[in-house]
């Protein structure tokens, strides 16, 4: 079965993006603004799991001024403390009221978030106390893979995002979905994670976004060390794990929407964020996959690349929900799909 959503879903408004500065920002939301429901952002001075922009004063102005036109247009701003690691000051009277400065200063630009993300339970605690009104999100970054564990943090949180690792499963988002409605929470997915499912590397590489010198240092490169185990794969030509990751293709969007409230697009530090939009907004993309993913592949791809209108009409009911997914058995068909859509 082909999930067209022309024949088999209205559009929805359901997208989050990551707010960018490589490109326009406005000008790629504005054909969009009746799928877009969220803009993701961390604010100037709030390390978040990507590495943050040199906030110049032009930088931070341009931001500021498309913030303010997302909540003129109706978008709700969703501010980012999704570092894992906080180091000493995890749970500290400072990191309390830098959490609460730094809303304080949003509300003084008349950007008082509607939405916190965050992977810290202490700042989501603090967050209870001084800033009842505004909705908390468990990130992505947690990693929770079930209601058990929703469960234990039920007052903490409004929304969540559910594992990558089961972003491709219907059944078990139907689950959680229904979990969700009964005890008022939403649900979220991203779908264009280019990571490996499963990485072991993950935790550790999301750790070290909190630590901004360790990560600009270079030194690992002193030890052939690099902390994107992805990249090392692909290197490798082990390309046949991108078919087992974790993204959705924006055609198959529809089919996971009766069970999500939120589908979040990578695009904050994206080379082609616009193009990442167009895709996931209007249901369809005619080129590269590669180019939609974060972090994004191509390079070690080149000159082939994997196009993303070969992928077989049945492959997000058959491949993309392989019960096997988690515990892969090798049994053939990723390769199959890859040699098909490796051009």
């Amino acid at each position: 079965m082909c999930y067209n959503h022309a024949m088999s879903n209205p559009s929805k408004k359901n997208l989050a993006v990551g707010h960018f500065l490589n490109a326009p920002f406005v000008a790629a939301c504005e054909p969009h603004v009746a799928r877009i429901s969220e803009v993701f952002f961390a604010w100037p001075g709030v390390l978040s799991c990507r590495p943050a922009p040199d906030f110049t004063d032009e930088l931070r102005e341009r931001m500021l001024a498309d913030l303010l036109w997302c909540r003129e247009n109706g978008i709700l701003l969703d501010t980012l403390f999704n570092c894992n690691c906080y180091g000493d000051g995890a749970i500290s009277p400072e990191l309390a009221d830098f959490v609460e400065t730094t809303l304080r200063d949003m509300n003084a630009h008349g950007l008082f978030p509607d939405i916190v993300t965050t992977t810290s339970p202490f700042i989501a605690t603090v967050l209870r106390q001084r800033f009842p009104q505004v909705k908390i999100r468990w990130s992505v970054n947690l990693r929770v893979h079930g209601t058990t564990g929703f469960e234990c943090v039920d007052e903490l949180f409004d929304s969540f995002y559910a594992s990558r690792e089961h972003h491709r499963d219907p059944a078990w988002l139907k689950e959680q979905s229904a979990w969700a409605k009964a005890h008022g929470k939403s649900i979220g997915i991203q779908a264009n994670s280019g990571c490996l499912r499963q990485c072991p590397f993950q935790q550790f590489h999301d750790n070290l976004h909190g630590h901004n010198r360790i990560r600009q240092s270079g030194i690992g490169a002193k030890f052939d060390f690099s902390v994107f185990r992805c990249r090392t794969a692909y290197a490798r030509r082990n390309w046949e794990q991108f078919i087992r990751a974790t993204w959705i293709r924006p055609e198959d969007v529809p089919l996971f929407e009766p069970y999500v409230d939120t589908v979040k697009l990578a695009t904050r530090r994206h080379r082609f964020p616009t193009k990442v939009l167009d895709a996931y907004a209007t249901y369809s993309y005619d080129g590269n996959l590669l180019d939609l993913m974060d972090p994004i592949h191509s390079d070690l791809f080149a000159p082939r690349g994997i196009d993303n209108k070969s992928f077989p009409s049945d492959f997000a009911t058959t491949i993309g929900t392989c019960p096997h997914a988690n515990d892969c058995r090798h049994c053939g068909r990723c390769a199959d799909v890859l040699s098909r859509v490796l051009k």
